[in-house]
């Protein structure tokens, strides 16, 4: 299936690793360009390599945090000095830190509301400016399943995520006249890093091992397997498409049913 993506432009936040790596990557497959950016200039480097070795498309990087300000600010100038346009965006980030409600502090109550939020309203608003001029653009937001099922210890994510809703369902409406969808996409247990580090803290919160973790977390998960990131990338490829053009406003699990194993 011809998704339509050859040409385009994507940039992907959090792209130099995990889920948002796994987007950049299965976009690339397709023949869009990508823009990465995310804090660590090392590790850009590597996942532009890593993307070149399979897909003969331009992987541009930019280094910044998206809690600042400033930094979000810096990219879509350099955005729109080099390119003039923005076709898709994958808004990807790391998860907030881990903890029960009573173990999280302020610092990290302000910190997640950052990460979570700000960054997401600033990112998406710069991005649709770009989409706008050209009436035609794709915003995916990687979420959590926590969106519709909160998660034992993991309070932040469970609390600090709820925006994204009212911001998905605001923006669909908003852009639909410039032939801007807007989705999200609610993973549960992609097997990346993150979640290794989840697993790690769970084993050491319990009291058991790394593997019974692991297993611990996919009991209720009717498929009875972990996702693979490939997994995701392929549903950020679809949703970012042609192929997609009548799909906004959604909300879409990828959890392998977890969430209807109440």
């Amino acid at each position: 299936m011809d998704l339509g993506l050859r040409g385009k432009l994507a940039l992907v936040t959090g792209g130099s690793s995990g889920l948002g790596f796994a987007s950049a990557l299965e976009l690339a497959l397709e023949g869009a360009d990508v823009i990465l950016f995310s804090r660590s200039v090392e590790r850009l480097e590597s996942a532009r390599r890593r993307i070149r070795e399979v897909a003969s498309v331009n992987v541009d990087i930019y280094a910044g945090d998206l809690r600042v300000k400033e930094d979000v600010e810096g990219l879509f100038k350099y955005v729109e000095s080099r390119y003039g346009r923005l076709d898709i965006l994958v808004y990807s980030t790391g998860g907030p830190k881990p903890g029960g409600f009573f173990d999280i502090s302020d610092d990290d109550w302000e910190d997640s509301f950052k990460l979570l939020t700000m960054s997401a309203l600033r990112v998406s608003r710069e991005a649709a400016k770009l989409m706008a001029r050209g009436r035609w653009g794709r915003i995916v937001f990687i979420g959590s399943i926590t969106l519709i099922r909160p998660l034992e210890n993991l309070a932040t994510s469970n609390i600090m995520r709820m925006p994204i809703v009212g911001l998905v369902r605001t923006l669909a409406l908003e852009l639909a006249k410039y032939n801007i969808t807007v989705n999200a996409i609610l993973p549960y247990d992609i097997l990346t890093e993150r979640v290794r580090q989840l697993a790690e803290a769970d084993a050491k919160r319990l009291g058991v091992s790394f593997e019974e973790a692991l297993k611990r977390r996919t009991s209720k998960v009717p498929l009875g397997r972990m996702g693979d990131p490939r997994d995701l990338g392929a549903l950020v490829a679809f949703l970012a498409s042609e192929r997609a053009s009548y799909i906004t406003g959604a909300l879409i699990p990828l959890d392998g049913g977890m969430h209807l194993s109440y």
